[in-house]
């Protein structure tokens, strides 16, 4: 993890009911307002309102923060660290408590350059996995949507989101797509989802794309909502929609804002124009 001797790695040892402990954290990661809230809180409990279970007692009625978990293995504890959770560790205790107080470096969603549109909505995917997950729940309400996370890359430990949803998707494709990203065997994704397609498609020789990029939400909704399944993968603004067919890279947002047949004439003649390039 490299505790003291990366500069961004910081320890804040701390006394918490008279015994030693540490906040462990990134740097950048972690809100200095949470951070400071919770320092105030615990360096004043005395002992006594501690006992007889540390951790218990802390989880229960000291830290006030939504998304606390505990960690029973050391070994959890720099891989927990390093994805930005603040982590609380007390002298004599078996297991540490985990804070998610993260803060990404982050840009807001703005309209992407690719797929502008005259009318309709001016957001779009971020880089961040939690804010445009949250732009999809936006609209698509259904209790049955499911975002299922999973982790590739043995050293970059990325986060990868298989969204679907559980009563319009194919059983079968969805189990097939969370098993080929399981198959993910490499150092890291450097380039994010592009490295994704490669294991999702094997690297087969078709040279029509097997799967479609969207860096909007609204198009990511409606391909979901058709019943297929969208992959977002943190650090990337843009999600895979698979599977994917060609009539599927002709559509564009503007046209479902047409009228049904304005929209589709749009649509065909952009299909004959590309057929007509490969003549």
């Amino acid at each position: 993890m490299g505790l003291g001797e990366s500069l961004d790695v910081v320890s804040r040892h701390i006394s918490v009911g008279g015994r030693e402990a540490a906040l462990v954290f990134i740097d950048g990661f972690a809100k200095d307002q949470v951070l400071l809230r919770i320092l105030q809180i615990l360096q004043g409990l005395p002992r006594e309102r501690l006992a007889p279970s540390p951790i218990k007692k802390l989880l229960a009625s000291y830290i006030g923060y939504i998304e606390v978990e505990t960690i029973s293995s050391l070994e959890d504890i720099p891989k927990t660290v390093l994805a930005g959770p603040v982590v609380l560790i007390i002298d004599g205790e078996r297991e540490a408590i985990a804070i998610d107080a993260r803060e990404y470096p982050a840009r807001g969603p703005e309209e992407p350059d690719i797929e502008r549109v005259t009318r309709g909505s001016r957001d779009g995917f971020t880089e961040t996995l939690v804010f445009n997950t949250a732009l999809i729940r936006r609209r698509i309400r259904d209790p049955k949507l499911r975002v299922e996370l999973q982790q590739a890359g043995k050293r970059s430990l990325s986060d990868i989101a298989v969204v679907y949803i559980k009563d319009v998707a194919d059983p079968g494709l969805v189990t097939l797509l969370k098993e080929r990203l399981k198959t993910i065997d490499i150092d890291g994704l450097p380039m994010a989802e592009k490295s994704v397609e490669e294991f999702l498609t094997l690297g087969t020789w078709n040279p029509f794309p097997q799967v479609r990029y969207t860096e909007r939400p609204d198009v990511a909704a409606v391909h979901i909502l058709e019943g297929h399944v969208l992959i977002l993968v943190d650090t990337s603004p843009s999600a895979i929609i698979a599977p994917a067919t060609l009539f599927h890279h002709l559509q564009h947002a503007e046209e479902f804002r047409q009228n049904a047949l304005v929209g589709a004439y749009l649509r065909w003649i952009r299909f004959f124009g590309i057929t007509a390039s490969l003549i």
